[in-house]
């Protein structure tokens, strides 16, 4: 069966591959941090929901929910959070790179 966009719906789409580097991103930085403080009594978590816009056609939003080991105190949360914003996908989210598309023949 297709989908609206022309695809068989049989992988991630575009738009749920960069909320799958987002999520793998922040996973990656946040189980650095809880394995280096030793907060190891279970793993980092990460769910996302992509919001869709349509005019233009875009991501408008990625919500991020991450799941903590129990070890981790609430105090810390903040610093999590810092830790999270500071993946590399994140970070050029917040600041677009520069895209320079070439068509060749």
């Amino acid at each position: 069966m297709s989908n609206g966009d022309g695809g068989l719906d049989a992988a991630p789409s575009p738009a749920e591959l960069l909320a799958g580097s987002l999520g793998a991103c922040i996973a990656m930085m946040v189980q650095g941090y809880c394995d280096a403080h030793g907060y190891n009594d279970g793993e980092v978590g990460v769910s996302l929901v992509v919001e869709l816009a349509s005019d233009p056609k875009r991501v408008a939003g990625i919500v991020v929910d991450v799941t903590l080991p129990e070890s981790v105190p609430p105090e810390k949360r903040a610093v999590v959070a810092r830790v999270a914003e500071r993946c590399t996908i994140h970070e050029t989210l917040r600041d677009p790179p520069r895209i320079d598309i070439d068509i060749t023949h």
